[in-house]
C-alpha cells in the first residue's frame, strides 16, 4: 500500500487546483474504459484521485478499510440542469455489517459520505466550482436490509453547489437496480476563510 500523501497546495486561482495536483495511485489509475460516462478522462482522474485522498488510510483516517474498496464505475454530466452523477460500487463483507448479516446502519451513512461527495466533486470540475466542503447533515431512509455478499451499486447524484452550501442525493440499491436499500440526502458546507466567521 503507498504511503499517506500530504495535502498538496493550491498555487493557483483555479478553485479546484488543490484537486487537480492530488497524485495517483497505482489504485486510481483510470484507463479511458474502466469508467463510463461523458465526463472528460481528466475529470474522472482527478475525482478518482479526490476519493483517494479523502478516504486516505486506515492509520490515518476513519472507515479506511471500507472506503478503499469502494470503485467509481460511471461519470455522467448533465449540462441543463447542470447536475453529476457518479455510479459507485462496493461488496459487503463481514466488516460492514452487524449481528445479523446485514449492513451496519453506521456503514451505510459512511459510504454515503464520500460517495455523495464524489457527485459534488464531479461537478465543481465541471462548472469551475470547488465541490469539497465538511458535512453540514445527512438525512438516511433505510428501505431494506443489505446482505452480506451483495454488490452495493452506489447512485450519487449532485443536487445543487451553489454560494457555500453542496447538496447531493444518494442510493445505495443492489446490483441490478431491483432492491432499494438506503436512500441519503447530504448537505456539506465550504468553510469561510474569514477568521471569527460563524455560520
Amino acid at each position: 500500500m503507498p504511503a499517506p500523501v500530504a495535502a498538496p497546495a493550491a498555487t493557483s486561482s483555479d478553485p479546484n487546483a488543490f484537486l487537480r495536483a492530488l497524485p495517483s495511485s497505482d489504485e486510481t489509475q483510470v484507463c479511458m474504459g474502466d469508467i463510463k460516462g461523458n465526463a472528460s478522462a481528466a475529470d474522472k482522474q482527478t475525482c478518482a484521485n479526490a476519493l483517494a485522498f479523502f478516504v486516505s488510510t486506515p492509520a490515518r483516517s476513519y472507515g479506511a478499510d471500507v472506503g478503499q474498496r469502494l470503485r467509481i464505475r460511471e461519470m455522467t454530466l448533465n449540462e441543463i440542469p447542470a447536475r453529476c452523477e457518479v455510479v459507485l460500487e462496493i461488496d459487503v463483507t463481514r466488516d460492514m455489517c452487524n449481528v445479523y448479516g446485514t449492513l451496519h446502519g453506521a456503514c451505510a451513512a459512511y459510504i454515503v459520505d464520500p460517495c455523495s461527495v464524489a457527485s459534488l466533486v464531479g461537478l465543481g470540475l465541471a462548472v469551475g466550482v470547488d465541490g469539497t466542503g465538511v458535512s453540514q447533515s445527512m438525512d438516511l431512509t433505510w428501505h431494506e436490509p443489505a446482505p452480506l455478499g451483495a454488490t452495493l451499486r452506489i447512485v450519487s447524484s449532485s443536487i445543487c453547489v451553489q454560494g457555500r452550501i453542496r447538496t447531493a442525493r444518494c442510493e445505495l440499491w443492489d446490483r441490478e437496480y431491483k432492491k432499494l436499500f438506503v436512500s441519503a440526502v447530504h448537505s456539506t458546507v465550504k468553510p469561510s476563510s474569514a477568521k471569527g466567521h460563524k455560520l
